[in-house]
């Protein structure tokens, strides 16, 4: 993990923006980071902006993107200022061709990037994801572990994959160029496999671009906008998608359009809600945060943004009703409508813990523990672990740095021994004396359970009574027999 600040900086910095074929809503927040390396694009007619006068339905084309910079900030400005205009200056683009527009766009901006004087011999890189939105059609490109979704009927649609090394088609992409992947990273370096920049990694001169150990060359979909099913589209960062499922953004949105709240405070809420309150532990919630919801206006209706929010709100309705009506359904996939989140406080808790609120972020110096309670990432105690988006736990500095290590968190050599939000660091666990190795099989002294965690900073059952607590010696009494059966079990398969 990157370096990181004493207290997050809090600060949003929104936008927004309609016409009579979308809305929007955008923000993005620096976070625990040291520095702020996102960047974006919103346009809501690419043409007009080149000085075209627009011919109506068939010509409006929108363009929005968000970019998540690693080591610097360079290539992710450059790429925010940059790559609309040249995706516009395309021939595709000229011919409405908007997948080869966008794939030829994104190979421009590299060597846009390797031209210019300010950028051209920076190392730093980008993970960017781009749409193009036209009155019936959105095309979505994408390269690296940014993210862009669809909510249909509440339900989320994948408008885009993420490039990671270990996935099997990049793997041997990067392996065939005479890189390799190791702990997930290419050449144990980067956690993403595609990315405008990271020239490092694009200095065969016998390989095109596309062929690179990493390559800016992007995946495109092409969806065709059913107003009967398509709501919104959701563009962010991994600071996002570290902490929520595609699912559970499009849930979150969702509740925020119940409440009839605006697009931007739905966004400064979502980031909020992926803030941890502390920066110890696996990194989960310490990113910088971007995101992007675009609501698609029926324009064919005459859809205002009013009505909108009308059209959405029904089918929430709708999906309450029906549950009400059929408890006996165990399956949300047999609701046509999907639901909303809980309240995001609620949701909050369950993410980092009972002990923390939206907002309430320890300083570094007082670092904390939650208390153990089953969250939807798997029991608190322990981390995240399991989390709900089956995510990358902790790997959310993109580019792995050697500067700085007493902050480099839980993915570098020097993990933060503590808590993360109530997660037992396992390297302070195995150095610590209740662990004995004999006859090459480890054990947890659970005699000494009680004072271990305690000095991991968990409160005992005494401290409990003393700060007024309802709970009893019970209570923590379960979280040791927890760490005992949990950790004996995984420290027992792993030596066998």
């Amino acid at each position: 993990m990157g370096q990181i600040l004493s207290q997050p900086e809090t600060e949003k910095h929104s936008e927004k923006d309609s016409d009579k074929y979308l809305a929007y809503g955008l923000s993005c927040m620096q976070g625990w980071r040291i520095n702020m390396e996102d960047a974006h694009a919103t346009i809501m007619n690419l043409k007009k902006k080149d000085g075209n006068e627009s011919e109506g339905d068939a010509d409006h084309t929108a363009f929005f993107g968000v970019y998540d910079g690693h080591g610097g900030e360079k290539a992710a400005i450059f790429t925010g200022l940059r790559l609309h205009e040249l995706v516009a200056l395309t021939e595709a683009f000229a011919q409405k061709d908007y997948v080869n527009a966008l794939k030829d766009g994104f190979l421009l901006c590299d060597q846009a990037i390797l031209q210019d004087y300010e950028t051209r011999n920076d190392e730093s890189g980008c993970a960017a994801t781009a749409a193009i939105v036209t009155p019936y059609h959105i095309y979505c490109a994408n390269a690296g572990d940014s993210r862009t979704v669809m909510s249909q009927n509440g339900y989320a649609k994948a408008l885009s994959y993420d490039h990671k090394p270990f996935n099997e088609g990049e793997k041997a992409r990067i392996c065939a160029a005479g890189g390799y992947v190791d702990v997930g990273r290419v050449n144990g370096n980067l956690a993403l496999s595609r990315g405008i920049g990271d020239f490092m990694f694009k200095k065969n001169d016998d390989l095109p671009a596309e062929e690179q150990i990493v390559t800016c060359y992007p995946d495109v979909i092409h969806h065709a906008i059913d107003f009967a099913k398509d709501e919104f589209v959701i563009l962010a960062c991994d600071g996002i998608w570290d902490c929520l499922s595609s699912q559970n953004c499009v849930e979150c949105v969702r509740r925020g359009i119940y409440e009839r709240k605006s697009l931007t405070q739905i966004c400064e809420e979502i980031m909020e809600l992926c803030c941890a309150p502390t920066s110890d532990g696996l990194g989960i919630g310490c990113d910088n945060m971007s995101i992007l919801i675009v609501a698609l206006l029926d324009h064919a209706k005459n859809e205002t943004l009013e009505q909108w929010y009308d059209r959405v709100i029904d089918k929430i309705k709708k999906q309450e009703e029906h549950v009400k009506a059929h408890p006996d359904l165990a399956e949300a996939a047999t609701y046509e409508y999907g639901p909303i989140s809980p309240p995001y406080n609620d949701l909050y808790k369950e993410i980092f813990g009972d002990f923390y609120e939206i907002g309430q972020q320890a300083n570094n110096d007082t670092r904390g523990g939650g208390a153990g309670r089953d969250s939807m990432f798997g029991h608190s105690m322990f981390g995240n672990m399991g989390m709900r988006n089956g995510g990358k736990g902790g790997d959310d500095d993109d580019l792995d740095s050697n500067e700085d290590d007493e902050n480099a968190g839980p993915a570098g050599p020097s993990s933060s021994d503590g808590l993360n939000n109530g997660a037992i660091s396992l390297q302070k666990l195995l150095s610590s004396n209740v662990i004995t190795n004999e006859n090459g099989v480890i054990y947890l002294d659970t005699s000494s359970a009680q004072s271990l965690l305690a000095s991991f900073g968990m409160p005992t059952g005494e401290q409990l009574d003393e700060n007024g607590s309802e709970e009893d010696d019970s209570v923590h009494e379960k979280h040791i027999e927890e760490v005992d059966e949990s950790e004996s079990e995984s420290l027992n398969k792993t030596n066998e």
